[in-house]
């Protein structure tokens, strides 16, 4: 599946679409809404919504650099556009939008949201935290800057969001508030997939990275829900064992691109009223559609 989110994201999921749908339609779910608490890239998400898979998408991001991305490029998509096409790409621009990415809600959202973009795609693996862009400062490495900056592929992407941004709704509120305050009435037509930060390298990959406290607060909320349709992947430790320890746990192999390329295992969680696809065709369509994501991306 050619991917429909114009971000680059450390562990991205737009790998799992086809997982994703396929789940959906074993669930009657086909055409619900979607709801994703820790949207980044939400790369699966605009997939299903760009294949008519879901209805709408309602991502959240607490991190504000992601959240005014998103705003910006959803609400003012033509000036978004403009900024691709024109955009200068070497080291003296993007000194200039690491500082207005890291000033935060301190400047203007459009501002911060491009320059979020901006960094996504220049920085290495598209860390937004700590990164500095590819081939480095000096751009003495194999690859430059500009390397995943492909003008043309991104406004294809960015125009089509902007066509379906009636069906695109945002937010950047707290994960728990966020599950607790979108919701339709009748919960069982909606699906939340949420990938939480990773546990042991989360706060170093990004800003509102989680404590041990963090994913205890998410289990114990998802364990309340006894309608709702959810799925959580999450990296493969013993207390993420612990905390879903009722519901079903599940392997999926993800292949990662971070730093080096690993092959590294991966949780998903889903409760018993959830039926989950068993490993299968769709643990292969997942697996192989993320090489083919690496690659486009």
């Amino acid at each position: 599946m050619r991917p429909s989110s114009p971000l680059r994201y450390p562990g991205g999921k737009g790998c799992l679409s086809d997982f994703l749908s396929d789940l959906l339609e074993i669930n009657q779910l086909i055409g619900c809404d979607y709801f994703e608490p820790y949207a980044g890239g939400a790369g699966a998400g605009l997939n299903l919504l760009c294949t008519g898979r879901v209805r709408a998408v309602h991502i959240n991001d607490a991190d504000p650099r992601v959240h005014a991305l998103w705003c910006a490029l959803l609400d003012e998509n033509e000036r978004f556009i403009d900024q691709i096409q024109s955009v200068t790409l070497n080291v003296e621009e993007w000194r200039r939008q690491h500082a207005i990415c890291a000033a935060g809600d301190s400047v203007d959202r459009f501002a911060l949201g491009f320059a979020a973009f901006y960094m996504n795609r220049c920085n290495r693996s598209g860390v937004l935290k700590g990164a500095g862009p590819i081939g480095g400062l000096h751009q003495s490495g194999e690859w430059r800057l500009d390397a995943r900056f492909n003008r043309v592929d991104l406004v294809a992407r960015v125009r089509v969001l902007g066509e379906l941004r009636d069906r695109i709704h945002v937010t950047g509120l707290d994960a728990i508030e966020f599950l607790k305050q979108e919701f339709p009435v009748d919960r069982a037509r909606a699906f939340v997939y949420a990938d939480p930060p990773y546990l042991v390298r989360g706060r170093k990959l990004y800003l509102n990275g989680y404590g041990p406290g963090d994913h205890a607060e998410l289990a114990r909320y998802l364990g309340t829900q006894r309608v709702l349709p959810w799925l959580v992947s999450y990296d493969d430790e013993p207390l993420i064992r612990d905390l879903y320890a009722e519901h079903q746990i599940d392997i999926l192999p993800i292949r990662y691109s971070l730093q080096r390329k690993r092959a590294a295992h991966e949780l998903l969680i889903a409760p018993h009223h959830v039926y989950v696809p068993t490993a299968g065709r769709s643990a292969r369509r997942a697996h192989l559609a993320y090489s083919t994501v690496e690659l486009q991306s």
